[in-house]
């Protein structure tokens, strides 16, 4: 694995910005769940929480193999090699994981007293 390859998806304006959107679109689906920690992220990023959203860039650019399918051996990297479908099971599997890292399962954010 390339950490290079990494650091490099994660400031590529295109995979941000096709990460973000695949985030947008999940939120709408996410928005209804029955688990409040999973609302509580879909609505964040429906509301344009930027640091939401670099959480799940940054997460779907060290996922597995990522760095490595978008490598080019040469120093740079082809974010187009990562797939729609790649970017939707990073989403959907690292949803659990950024929803436990801001908020509460009842939703309320981290930190914040009830």
């Amino acid at each position: 694995m390339s950490y290079l390859a990494q650091d490099q998806l994660t400031n590529d304006a295109v995979f941000a910005g096709r990460s973000r959107a695949c985030t947008v679109q999940q939120a709408e689906t996410f928005k209804d769940d029955q688990r409040p920690g999973y609302v509580a992220v879909a609505n964040a990023c429906l509301a344009g929480d930027g640091e939401i959203y670099n959480a799940f860039l940054r997460m779907n650019a060290a996922g597995p193999g990522i760095a490595d399918k978008a490598d080019n051996g040469d120093g740079t990297i082809g974010q187009a090699k990562i797939t729609d479908a790649d970017l939707l099971s990073l989403v959907q599997s690292f949803w659990p994981t950024v929803a436990g890292l801001y908020f509460n399962a009842d939703g309320t954010p981290r930190g914040a007293t009830p």
